[in-house]
């Protein structure tokens, strides 16, 4: 009876004791997994491609450099843009007299390899286009054609504003220079004029 009470005594003590052991030790490993989550090895090697600084924003470019930014940038453009029904060279722009701009043209439902027979001129000054077919004359100038007036036409009024709004300005001709200013001449020397003699020419024999 007393062996009983002995252990009827301590037993719970026991279960207490391993309760608590069970409780604190799953609470124990979780906190020092987080701490070596948060806190990196010190053997851990450093990145060997550490993020490069970007170059400050906001510098002013040179004049050559924008022309070669330009440059790239028209050399991504895709040749060919379309309007409306038609294609357009955006690529093939030349600048004829007066600030007329010519390029090839194609409209139609086909226009995935537009043929370069037809030709538009555009005066960027007057907004106004003419176009010509093959070896023709050249049409009157008129204003372009909206989707909602043309629909073979439609969407040249867009083209217009496109090309006049990014086109470059044209070379003002410079006027010619003044001839140089040679240093005022010596007046040539003049030779004296003969004088007659102060003699009597001779008397003529009879």
């Amino acid at each position: 009876m007393r062996g009983m009470g002995l252990h009827q005594a301590w037993w719970p003590c026991l279960a207490a004791a391993v309760l608590s052991q069970t409780i604190v030790s799953p609470l124990r490993a979780q906190t020092t997994g987080d701490a070596e989550a948060a806190t990196p090895a010190a053997n851990q090697p450093a990145s060997a491609n550490p993020a490069e600084v970007p170059a400050p924003e906001g510098q002013e470019l040179s004049e050559k450099e924008k022309a070669l930014l330009q440059k790239i940038n028209a050399l991504k453009a895709p040749r060919w843009r379309s309007f409306g029904a038609c294609r357009y060279d955006w690529v093939g722009w030349k600048l004829m007299g007066d600030g007329v701009r010519t390029t090839a043209v194609a409209c139609g439902p086909d226009t995935s390899a537009p043929a370069a027979s037809e030709q538009v001129a555009v005066h960027c000054d007057s907004l106004k286009l003419s176009l010509r077919s093959g070896d023709q004359a050249w049409s009157a100038w008129r204003l372009p054609y909206s989707a909602a007036e043309s629909k073979e036409r439609g969407g040249e009024d867009r083209m217009v504003a496109s090309l006049c709004a990014n086109a470059k300005p044209i070379p003002k001709p410079q006027p010619a220079a003044p001839p140089a200013v040679n240093p005022t001449a010596k007046p040539a020397a003049t030779k004296p004029t003969a004088t007659p003699s102060s003699k009597k020419p001779p008397a003529a024999k009879l």
